[in-house]
């Protein structure tokens, strides 16, 4: 849905009497295009979200009624990320890793406390250190908040079925210092099952011996290694894992999913050059 400048400037005016307080009538080129984006990005969740369905099919929809439907929109999702977080906190361990604890218990915190819905909803402030898997860095503002939240709650859905002291444990078997690095707290302990679920090894051991390395190459190796071979019988494992601990959640399968691309790649790379270590701690 595009919309002529004239269409969309009042708009800007508008929103540029709340950024001043009506003190001024002018603002900085850098002010007026940041509106201009705040203008842009409600006009877009109005466009690409549950808004498109309000008004009548086929029926021309104005700039200003875009936007604020749009507004309306951004509200009513930091009010659900807001209660996910909420419901999240109840159960969230950091697993002692220190981005992991303070990015979700202090930085999503600080997100709610200063997110400018109106002046400055394409923003969203944070750097969110801790990297989840397959994060969507093209999104922004409350879009990139909510589904970093959803990404968090998928991670401790899948982690907590297992002893915090396992997933420690394998953490700190390929990181040392695990608690210090910017690392998916998921990522190992989850290639660590799947490459034992396809080489048949016990599920709950924490360190895995250089015969093990053996098994699971030779479980993985085909005539010849191709990451889009492995990638598909990674799928069915995980498949396999989500349906026989999970109940088959297909938002978790989504999520965990997200870093089998990589982790096909990188167990090529690994059976080619004999270092699975490297790759699956």
């Amino acid at each position: 849905m595009r919309y002529r400048p004239e269409e969309l400037l009042p708009l800007v005016k508008e929103l540029s009497e709340k950024y001043t307080g009506k003190a001024s009538t002018s603002i900085t080129y850098e002010a007026a295009q940041q509106l201009m984006k705040a203008v842009l990005y409600c006009i877009q969740e109005y466009t690409f979200g549950a808004g498109k369905d309000v008004l009548c099919p086929g029926k021309k929809v104005s700039a200003r009624e875009a936007y604020e439907l749009g507004y309306e929109l951004v509200l009513k999702k930091t009010q659900d990320a807001r209660e996910c977080y909420n419901q999240v906190v109840e159960y969230f361990d950091s697993y002692g890793n220190r981005a992991y604890e303070e990015t979700f218990r202090k930085g999503i915190p600080e997100f709610f406390l200063w997110y400018d819905a109106r002046l400055k909803p394409q923003e969203h402030i944070l750097t969110l250190d801790y990297p989840a898997l397959g994060n969507d860095v093209k999104v922004c503002g409350i879009d990139r908040i909510y589904e970093y939240l959803w990404s968090i709650d998928k991670e401790q859905q899948f982690l907590s079925r297992f002893p915090k002291a396992y997933v420690r444990a394998v953490n700190r078997e390929r990181y040392p210092e695990y608690e210090e690095y910017f690392v998916n707290v998921c990522q190992t302990p989850l290639r660590r099952i799947l490459c034992c679920m396809l080489a048949e090894i016990d599920l709950t051991e924490t360190e895995l011996s250089k015969e093990e390395y053996l098994q699971i190459e030779e479980a993985l190796y085909m005539n010849e290694v191709k990451a889009k071979e492995l990638k598909g019988r990674l799928e069915v494992a995980l498949k396999i894992l989500v349906n026989q601990i999970y109940g088959g959640e297909e938002e978790l399968y989504r999520y965990l999913s997200r870093d089998l691309d990589d982790l096909a790649f990188e167990l090529k790379n690994g059976i080619e050059n004999h270092c699975l270590k490297e790759v699956i701690g």
